[in-house]
């Protein structure tokens, strides 16, 4: 009985162990970079709810004149809540490793919330993350970077 016992632990064990092993790329911190200058924007902190569907969360935000700034644009519970700290990202699907569809994504800057998708590349170094309005190509991409302990993006 005891052996039997020790046994099914063992395997329920193993199978935990397994399950934080194989986490799905796209989690873990992310810098974002802004498209129109190309500058390093934020920290994001993505991670599968236990939904299992994908959500980022801004933990910090990268410049200074940005430090402290709340979401004055933005609509219903978003209104004036401090950007650090804030989820702008969730429901998203997984459709395969590293793939995520049909979630929604919101723009700090200008309050608009659109529908999204995001890919983590072949190397996990880096995620590109779309918002678009009705189909995908009606929208613009970010590529993000893999965020490394120092504080710095991993730049390939």
């Amino acid at each position: 009985m005891f052996r039997s016992f020790f046994s099914h632990l063992a395997a329920v064990s193993a199978c935990f162990v397994s399950v934080s092993l194989c986490a799905d790329p796209a989690e873990g911190r992310w810098v974002t970079i802004d498209d129109e200058d190309g500058s390093q924007a934020s920290v994001v902190e993505i991670r599968v709810n236990k939904e299992g569907l994908l959500e980022g969360t801004i933990v910090e935000l990268l410049r200074p004149d940005d430090k402290g700034k709340t979401c004055e644009e933005c609509p219903d519970d978003f209104k004036d809540q401090p950007i650090e700290g804030l989820t702008f990202m969730w429901g998203l699907e997984q459709e395969g490793e590293g793939e995520w569809r049909s979630g929604q994504i919101l723009d700090p800057k200008s309050g608009s919330i659109y529908k999204s998708k995001l890919d983590v590349a072949e190397d996990g170094q880096s995620l590109e993350v779309r918002g678009y309005i009705g189909v995908s190509w009606l929208g613009r991409s970010q590529q993000w970077l893999r965020y490394e302990a120092d504080g710095v993006a991993i730049n390939h």
